[in-house]
């Protein structure tokens, strides 16, 4: 039977060669995640690193491990939960969180589409489905939330934001966007995704990068940073699922093959790194960034009738 390679103990991570005792596996985990920090220089020394927290294993262990080294690091940290009213799911994992934060005892703001929007994300897919307009969760869910991540990072004055995407998400956001011919998309897959053309634009970071999902679930469940599992009620709606059974397959096939995919994503991105970035414009409406004229969330707020609720809430935290 395998031991663990350092200390012969009874193994809790077995893995291309790598076997771990949970003490470990631990530490490999936490020096892989500061070594894609450095790798890719992610975080300056005296940044204010602003963490898009769910309350999910992903997001507490990088507030968990950023909070842990915030010293070594130099930098300041400060979780954002965005709640977007999903009744029995959201409201779950953001008592999870509360708890979970007893013990990390990090800073963090809390925002809601209720309080932005004037209505949950469930009362929003009601409203749609009464106007006739498309009903998919995920499509507003995503340019809601990617919206107040932003602009809650920057009310909250925060450097950079930090969010807990692992190198699952990234080959699988790689792979979507090929199979749903959105290839520009690619160029924004870096580890650390910046912008000089807009002040409102808050730099974006992914230390978890090169770390595996089945590594994080490991590591959340060994600290204590996995309260339960459960699962967006909309997230079978999601193509995304079927992208994440196929290269699971593959992996459970090839060993590694989430590896390769990931070193096809830097190569690409090697290759066209050098291109300009598209430049980023200000929402006519909001004054947000956006590719566009008028932001998706402003189209789609004035679609349901409800962009009046976000200019109220703007001017009340003022336009930062």
């Amino acid at each position: 039977m395998d031991r663990c390679m350092e200390c012969g103990e009874e193994p809790v991570y077995k893995y291309l060669g790598k076997v771990y005792c949970s003490k470990h596996f631990t530490k490999y985990f936490e020096d892989k995640t500061l070594e894609t920090i450095s790798k890719y220089k992610l975080l300056r020394r005296g940044e204010h690193v602003v963490i898009a927290v769910s309350g999910g294993k992903d997001s507490l262990s990088l507030l968990y491990i950023l909070n842990k080294y915030r010293e070594r690091l130099g930098i300041r940290v400060t979780a954002l939960l965005i709640d977007e009213g999903i009744k029995g799911y959201r409201d779950i994992t953001i008592e999870d969180f509360k708890e979970v934060n007893k013990r990390i005892n990090a800073e963090y703001r809390l925002i809601s589409y209720e309080d932005v929007f004037g209505l949950s994300l469930d009362d929003i897919l009601k409203l749609s489905r009464e106007k006739g307009l498309p009903t998919y969760a995920c499509s507003y869910c995503g340019v809601f939330r990617r919206y107040l991540l932003n602009l809650g990072a920057r009310v909250i004055g925060g450097d950079v934001l930090a969010t807990a995407h692992n190198l699952d998400d990234i080959i699988q956001t790689y792979l979507l966007n090929i199979f749903t011919n959105s290839i520009e998309r690619i160029l924004h897959l870096h580890p650390r995704t910046e912008s000089a053309s807009h002040i409102k634009f808050i730099h974006r970071v992914k230390p978890f990068y090169e770390v595996l999902e089945m590594e994080t679930t490991l590591y959340a469940i060994i600290n204590g940073l996995y309260p339960r599992f459960i699962e967006c009620p909309y997230a079978p709606e999601a193509f995304r699922n079927d992208i994440r059974s196929f290269i699971n397959q593959l992996e459970e096939e090839n060993p590694g093959i989430k590896y390769k995919i990931l070193n096809s994503l830097l190569a690409t991105l090697e290759r066209y790194g050098s291109k300009e970035p598209p430049r980023i414009n200000s929402c006519r409406i909001c004054g947000e960034p956006t590719s566009q004229e008028i932001c998706r969330t402003c189209r789609y707020l004035e679609n349901l009738g409800l962009l009046n609720n976000l200019k109220i809430w703007i001017n009340e935290v003022g336009q930062l």
